[in-house]
């Protein structure tokens, strides 16, 4: 036979579920406050990595599209990627090319900048 007595402070006595009453409301707010604490953080992660990748996706800036061809060879020329031959056969084409109204194509300027790599 089971003495109620004995079992009554272990199912929390007249105070209830044992905890004075239950957590009550709490129960059901801290899981979606924790919830979205969670979410708030991926968004901002997510949010900065999209920031950052679409700063620099293929490594070029927004002052790099304002640059002449001229311009262009000159800093391939300082970084030492051309050789004083090449750059000034180079800036002749394209100043040439200014003067007749014809446009530079960058895919030649790209192959020009890797024949002078391989000359080295």
């Amino acid at each position: 036979m089971i003495v109620l007595d004995a079992v009554a402070p272990l199912m929390g006595g007249m105070a209830g579920s044992g905890m004075a009453g239950g957590m009550g409301g709490w129960m059901f707010v801290f899981p979606l406050v924790a919830l979205l604490t969670v979410a708030v953080l991926l968004t901002a992660g997510l949010l900065g990595v999209k920031l950052l990748a679409s700063e620099s996706d293929d490594g070029t800036d927004a002052s790099d599209l304002d640059e002449t061809p001229v311009e262009r060879l000159q800093q391939s020329y300082a970084a030492g990627e051309l050789t004083e031959a090449e750059f000034e056969r180079a800036v002749e084409r394209e100043l040439e090319r200014e003067e007749t109204g014809g446009t530079a194509t960058r895919a030649t300027e790209t192959e020009q900048t890797g024949e002078a790599a391989r000359a080295r």
